[in-house]
């Protein structure tokens, strides 16, 4: 990888940074506005809907919109599914507004709350509507659930990441668990075994044995790795027998947590196996690296864009497994108009519909989160097809969702991507780093202990 490569990954990673701060100040910033003017109902007190330019053909119907972060591939699949959705009935018209990921659609939210114009339904990461949530800015879904639409819609682990004391507030939707993929022509030319490594130690020799590999007129790398990826690192520092927090106590700078950053401190400068990379799809389906651990909403997009065989597998273990859930779901903002949440709620119903639940499982390789879905002749011939599409549903059996601290405390994501950037381009010491993070997050964690402890404990 060039000099330039890596230096622009760091700038990337930086400006990322920049915004989750950005996003940190806003949302903080939202509590007292929202808190004076309570929740506003249908009329005058309701928050201003975005601009929607609705095509001819479904003019003179109540207006939906929805902010998402998807492009590409899966931005393209729900396009799709929306338009579905609007031939599908003549009373609502949803239109999509997408940005910059999660981060860009959590940063326009948050500024939009301030500037009271807001859209009717959010994706947002299984991290970011927590935030939200606390802030009093989702509406309960509850009382739109129906016979065809509700908890039995749902994969039960999934649904109850978004239930908080026996409320829903986000439904799941582009939800994923991080895979280990690898390039198969590269492991049988070093001779290993046809399968993602069992443990990150079989992992770290066998990179010691693919990198400086010859392969397509490059030098090759075991793994590339991401500095904005702390959803990752959360689950490897569950491998080790650590975690970010127990509840509201964060135990970040543990023996068990700290082993887990020397880990990947050691691969990436001691072992020089891994390095940061600017794109690391594109580097692993460009054969610049052999392997790369991402979602499995990654899995259509990999698959289509190698020109050689991809395999995948489940992450490998330490002294324990360590999977965590991740991806989107859906919830409707509490400050909308009352007719634009009921018409936005039809919205959510019909995507949790099993033949567009299924579709979008097959289209982008999340996980079917609906009952309907998984078991759709739609997404079970595709796990026949490439039974790749299955490891998620099988690896959901050992996964949970991410700590407390990293869900509800802003400043989390931040920090961990600042402690994992200085671990891979600093050398930085392990222990030191985390110790220092663990300072941070536990002032920030008191700081938030009674809003937590009132509205989530």
């Amino acid at each position: 990888m060039s000099p330039l490569s890596r230096t622009s990954s760091i700038t990337s990673a930086r400006l990322s940074r920049r915004r989750f701060l950005t996003l940190a100040a806003m949302v903080s910033a939202t509590v007292p506005v929202l808190s004076a003017c309570g929740s506003p109902t249908a009329g005058s007190s309701s928050f201003a809907q975005p601009d929607v330019a609705p095509p001819a053909e479904y003019a003179g119907r109540t207006n939906v919109v929805v902010w998402s972060p998807w492009t590409g591939n899966n931005g393209d699949r729900l396009a799709a599914i929306i338009k579905g959705f609007n031939d599908s009935q003549s009373e609502v018209y949803a239109e999509i507004q997408t940005f910059n990921g999660y981060d860009g659609v959590s940063e326009k939210l948050a500024a939009g709350l301030q500037a009271r114009q807001i859209p009717e339904i959010a994706v947002f990461s299984d991290v970011h509507w927590n935030i939200f949530f606390l802030n009093g800015s989702l509406e309960p879904l509850d009382g739109y659930f129906t016979g065809e639409f509700g908890p039995a819609t749902f994969h039960k682990r999934l649904f109850d990441e978004g239930v908080v004391r026996g409320q829903s507030f986000w439904v799941p939707y582009g939800r994923s668990t991080p895979l280990f993929y690898y390039n198969k022509e590269v492991f049988a030319a070093a001779g290993l075994p046809d399968r993602a490594p069992a443990t990150w130690e079989e992992f770290r020799g066998w990179g010691k044995e693919i990198t400086g590999r010859d392969y397509r007129g490059n030098k090759l790398q075991m793994r590339a790795y991401t500095g904005t990826d702390d959803w990752y690192f959360q689950g490897l520092l569950w491998n080790f027998g650590g975690g970010i927090s127990d509840g509201l106590d964060v135990v970040l700078d543990t023996p068990e947590s700290i082993a887990a950053a020397e880990f990947d401190r050691a691969v990436v400068n001691d072992d020089r196996i891994g390095y940061l990379a600017q794109s690391m799809n594109n580097d692993f389906t460009n054969g610049l690296v052999a392997t790369i651990t991402n979602s499995t909403g990654s899995l259509t997009g990999l698959i289509s864009g190698a020109d050689f065989e991809v395999g995948a597998g489940f992450l490998p273990t330490a002294t324990t497994t360590g999977v965590p859930t991740g991806g989107g779901g859906l919830s409707i903002m509490k400050h909308a108009a009352t007719e634009r949440k009921d018409a936005a709620a039809k919205v959510l119903a019909y995507l949790s519909q099993p033949q567009p639940s299924a579709d979008w499982t097959v289209g982008t390789g999340y996980l079917p989160a609906t009952i309907g879905a998984a078991e759709s002749a739609t997404v079970q011939q595709r796990m026949i097809e490439n039974p790749y599409y299955r490891l998620a549903v099988e690896q959901l059996g050992i996964a949970r969702q991410p700590d407390a601290v990293r869900r509800y405390v802003s400043s989390t994501i931040v920090e961990m991507r600042t402690a994992i950037q200085k671990l891979y381009t600093e050398d930085a010491d392990a222990a030191t780093t985390l110790r220092q993070t663990a300072e941070k997050l536990r002032a920030e964690a008191d700081i938030l202990r009674p809003r937590y402890e009132e509205m989530v404990a």
